[in-house]
């Protein structure tokens, strides 16, 4: 199995995989960020895992995308039980996306 690992992971104790998406033909993906996802993905790999709550994605959708794109059987991901932990795992990982952006903007990494 070829399985993208995240090179950045907090909370391993929760860090699981997931190699399915159901919503995946039912999503209107925004192009713009779909390509910035690649180019991120190509340059510096899978950097925050998804989040998923009974095997179904609910952070993580344009990595996932893209890893299957790049040839990947799935992508490490936190398995939650509860919605308020997709949340909060959520605005987290938008986070630390943002703060990726500002970095790969400064050219710091």
């Amino acid at each position: 199995m070829n399985i993208m690992k995240a090179r950045i992971i907090w909370f391993p104790e929760r860090l699981s995989y997931i190699d399915f998406d159901s919503l995946q033909d039912k999503i209107e993906w925004n192009q713009e960020h779909l390509e910035t996802v690649r180019k991120y993905m190509k340059e510096d790999g899978l950097l925050f895992p998804a989040v998923f709550k009974d095997d179904e994605i609910h952070c993580g959708h344009y990595r996932f995308k893209v890893a299957k794109e790049m040839g990947y059987d799935g992508i490490e991901a936190y398995k939650v039980n509860t919605y308020k932990e997709v949340l909060q795992l959520t605005n987290f990982s938008e986070l630390c996306y943002k703060h990726y952006k500002e970095y790969k903007d400064k050219k710091y990494l």
